[in-house]
């Protein structure tokens, strides 16, 4: 490995680990429960640490001159959001998945060539102390494992929510005269569907306990399954709303179902990162593959209504 290579990957870990210390420091400023921001903080000191390790290797004295790139400042600021709106454990959730990339980019680091011995020993002990850091996080993460999942049942609500309401609307806008039938229809099905998941995640939920308790002869108490119910049966119809919208608001036909894919592929871009991370998933392939599945059923359900209109002259008007 040239000397310009290595210097380059001393470059990036630095940044790297500054930008955890920042991101750390950012967190625990917000954070109001007193345990995690101990937590926080302490982790916050190792990475400060081991950026001063790599600025060492790289001749750097002063780090704090080392400006703060914008997606940094903007992470920091959506963890902030994100804290007051989903709670202590999502945050816990993506402290954990942060730490878990750190961790393989110096395990990899490891195996890399053109370290001077003593430097590959501190790099070994930093992947340790990483890994104590992941260990401590998912620890943070199973205590608040109730709440996490009431926040995959809001999750999964809204996305599906987004995704057969819009495939809905889309083939209806095709053969209604008017937006007023299709927001009504919308607001129906999705009012219909509203109960049909909150039914499902009641009887899914209780069966889970049943088997549970048959396996194991001990109930799981962590979750009620009527609050399951209750978050995925209002967060769908919430993505039902988001789907309907623009034909609440008059318009129709091809602007409508424009209008309606943008909103939909806006707040399920954001609802698919939010399943990523809960999952231990790739953000970027998660939001593809739901975008891909939402667009697609509502390309489908609008050819089939254009079909019926255009072949056999059929259109709904109220």
């Amino acid at each position: 490995m040239q000397s310009s290579r290595v210097k380059k990957i001393e470059r990036k870990f630095l940044e790297d680990e500054l930008s955890d210390y920042r991101l750390y420091d950012g967190t625990a400023k917000h954070e109001s429960n007193r345990e995690l921001r101990k937590l926080v903080l302490k982790l916050r000191n190792t990475e400060l640490k081991h950026a001063r390790f790599w600025a060492a290797l790289l001749g750097i004295k002063d780090i704090r001159n080392i400006r703060m790139p914008l997606n940094l400042r903007i992470k920091v600021f959506l963890y902030a959001i994100v804290r007051k709106v989903l709670g202590i454990a999502f945050v816990t959730k993506m402290l954990e998945r942060n730490e878990k990339a750190g961790l393989e980019d110096y395990k990899n680091l490891v195996k890399s060539e053109g370290f001077s011995k003593p430097v590959l020993e501190r790099i070994k002990y930093i992947v340790r102390e990483e890994e104590g850091h992941e260990r401590v996080l998912m620890q943070q993460t199973q205590k608040h494992e109730a709440v996490l999942s009431y926040t995959k049942s809001i999750v999964f609500g809204l996305n599906d929510g987004l995704v057969e309401i819009l495939a809905v609307v889309a083939g209806l806008a095709m053969v209604a005269t008017n937006a007023f039938t299709v927001a009504l229809t919308g607001i129906i099905v999705g009012v219909s569907g509203t109960l049909s998941m909150a039914a499902g995640a009641y009887v899914s939920s209780k069966s889970e306990r049943v088997v549970e308790k048959s396996l194991n002869d001990k109930e799981n108490l962590k979750t009620r399954p009527s609050k399951e119910a209750y978050y995925t049966g209002i967060f769908y119809f919430i993505g039902a709303l988001v789907a309907t919208l623009p034909f609440i608001l008059g318009a129709y036909s091809y602007l409508g179902i424009v209008e309606s894919v943008i909103l939909v592929a806006v707040v399920l871009s954001a609802a698919s990162a939010l399943v990523a991370i809960i999952s231990d998933t790739r953000i970027m392939n998660r939001i593809m593959e739901m975008l891909a599945v939402s667009l697609g059923t509502a390309l489908v359900t609008a050819i089939i209504g254009f079909v019926v209109r255009t072949v056999f002259g059929i259109a709904i008007s109220a």
